[in-house]
């Protein structure tokens, strides 16, 4: 009998404490939908007046009163100058945008940085980098200074820095070298023309780059086709370390040029592969005819990623497609008769 009545006191009490639980998350469903209503309503109530300060800047206009409430203040002009972002396009309202942020956000946001908790802040970090406040760039870096740990918002606070085009994430690139080659991407993505200028001016001044930087560096600028840095791609070419000629040889292909293809000779017969392989996509994203001869003979590359560059780069010259036909049908080299049938299949060629 005791033993029922304590499990009939165990159920009632399991019991209550989920109507607890269940009373406790419909309040906190209400209240949080009455926050949501009451951003709502202030963002339909300012909306109007600075959909017009971004439209027709020339034209007067008076600043809307804001509520008291901070918190809700913030968050109605975030969610507004987001759907902002989405709406407009063109540079100079999207400079209006960060004015707005500039004025209503950065004090909050710098304030959030000194004494907000690590939730606060990190999501002040996104929206410093998303209104570009460039205002609060130093406030940015000196907080990033003060992080010992490297979590997300030691990294947030090196983006939202790069954005803000902070001179000082130039010596962090150079000085941190456990960044990944996709993340110091990711920074010199954000980094304007005179930064990256500053950090070519070191490369070549001192070797003391750390070697996913200058990939990223290399890989970025070949994506760009940066032509300013052009000659610095290309001169790496020649670098004594194989991996970083082999990556100046792949941002070179995006170019689609070599100031002087003579240096691309000595690369048919490299002792590693991949280089081999790039002189040949370099021969064909640059239309260099004087190399088909050396193209055909990779065709015979011991090495099947090599004969595949050079088969499908054949393709990129007119009479290319005949060639494979020779190729294919006279050759004494069986490699060379399948990669060129390979590729005359996977282009559609063997119908021609």
């Amino acid at each position: 009998m005791r033993m029922v009545q304590t499990f009939l006191w165990v159920v009632v009490g399991l019991l209550a404490v989920q109507l607890v639980l269940l009373a406790v998350l419909i309040v906190g469903k209400q209240k949080a939908l009455k926050r949501q209503r009451k951003i709502a309503w202030v963002k339909g109530q300012v909306m109007p007046i600075y959909r017009q300060f971004i439209e027709a800047p020339e034209q007067k206009w008076m600043e809307p009163q804001l509520p008291s409430n901070k918190s809700i203040r913030q968050a109605a002009i975030e969610e507004m100058l987001i759907d902002f972002q989405e709406t407009y396009k063109d540079q100079k309202e999207r400079n209006r945008i960060t004015d707005l942020a500039e004025r209503h956000l950065a004090p909050r946001y710098q304030s959030i940085l000194k004494n907000g908790g690590w939730a606060e802040r990190i999501n002040a970090l996104y929206f410093i980098e998303d209104f570009r406040i460039a205002s609060l760039k130093e406030e940015v870096f000196s907080h990033f200074k003060s992080l010992a740990k490297q979590d997300d918002e030691y990294w947030q606070c090196l983006r939202a820095a790069a954005i803000l085009q902070e001179p000082k994430v130039v010596d962090v690139l150079f000085e941190e070298s456990n960044l990944s080659v996709g993340f110091a991407k990711e920074l010199l993505m954000r980094m304007d023309e005179e930064l990256h200028q500053r950090i070519m001016a070191r490369m070549f001044m001192k070797d003391d780059a750390p070697e996913n930087l200058l990939y990223a560096f290399i890989m970025l600028n070949g994506e760009r086709k940066s032509e300013r840095f052009f000659p610095f791609v290309e001169k790496l070419m020649t670098d004594e370390r194989k991996e970083v000629r082999i990556k100046a040889m792949k941002s070179l292909t995006h170019y689609g040029r070599l100031s002087d293809p003579k240096k691309l000779s000595a690369f048919f017969i490299s002792l590693f592969w991949e280089e081999r392989m790039y002189a040949a996509k370099l021969a064909g994203a640059c239309k260099l005819t004087d190399f088909k001869e050396q193209l055909i003979q990779l065709f015979t590359d011991p090495v099947w990623w090599v004969r595949f560059a050079a088969a499908d780069n054949l393709q990129e010259f007119e009479d290319g497609n005949a060639l494979l036909h020779e190729i294919a049908s006279t050759s004494e080299d069986a490699y060379a008769r399948d990669v060129a049938r390979h590729m005359l299949t996977k282009k559609g060629g063997g119908n021609r």
